[in-house]
């Protein structure tokens, strides 16, 4: 059986599609531009996921290469801090994967019926995941964690070196945020209004979003 979603919220609960009329024909087309969208979106979605992986693995052996070969006490504690925050960007990256970086290959063998089921789930999952650049949650686990990071530092090694590690760490979290894909929230956008038999209904949130010299929170209800 056919399934459409059903949204309401970050989690999507699925529909039959026979109780929404559709025939052949109608399902067609919806996956014709589910595929294209995530066929389209796969370069940009496997470049964030391949570069960041390879960025936060040489980090962590970096890191920890200068913490075993550190020679006071001061440069041991950064270094560990360092590889200890690398590494946990490293592993939330392997769990929980850029969910576009393989396009529609993961259901173009399907049969037809369950290719439309699960494309409409990969639609949904990578606007869930681009909607993440702009949550407030996601901004500030990376503040949370560098401070963390740099009050550990400050309390058992160098002040400065607290102050130069949070910054930088800041930095590239949010850096490793803002370039993740943002196609996909148009996608699914796109794909409720051309086909208003799938409702897509977004939960009420509240996002940070940037601004000439600043930023902005903006509540969506």
């Amino acid at each position: 059986m056919v399934y459409w979603l059903a949204m309401n919220g970050p989690g999507a609960s699925l529909v039959a599609a026979s109780d929404q009329g559709l025939n052949e024909g109608d399902v067609q087309p919806r996956q014709g531009f589910i595929e294209e969208r995530l066929d389209d979106g796969r370069r940009h979605a496997g470049y964030w996921q391949n570069g960041w992986t390879g960025f936060y693995s040489v980090s962590a052996a970096a890191q920890t290469f200068m913490w075993l070969d550190a020679d006071n006490n001061d440069d041991s504690i950064n270094a560990v801090v360092g590889a200890v925050k690398s590494a946990g960007a490293l592993i939330d990256i392997l769990l929980r994967p850029m969910p576009g970086r393989h396009g529609a290959d993961k259901i173009r063998d399907l049969p037809a019926k369950q290719r439309l089921s699960r494309g409409e789930e990969l639609i949904d999952q990578t606007a869930q995941r681009a909607q993440e650049r702009t949550s407030g949650k996601s901004h500030f686990k990376v503040i949370g964690v560098n401070l963390l990071g740099g009050v550990v530092i400050a309390a058992f090694g160098d002040g400065g070196d607290a102050a130069v590690s949070t910054t930088i760490g800041i930095a590239i979290g949010e850096t490793s945020i803002w370039t993740q894909p943002s196609q996909p929230i148009a996608n699914r956008e796109d794909y409720r209004r051309r086909f208003p038999e799938s409702q897509v209904k977004v939960k009420k949130h509240w996002q940070l979003v940037p601004i000439t010299n600043g930023a902005m929170v903006r509540v969506i209800l």
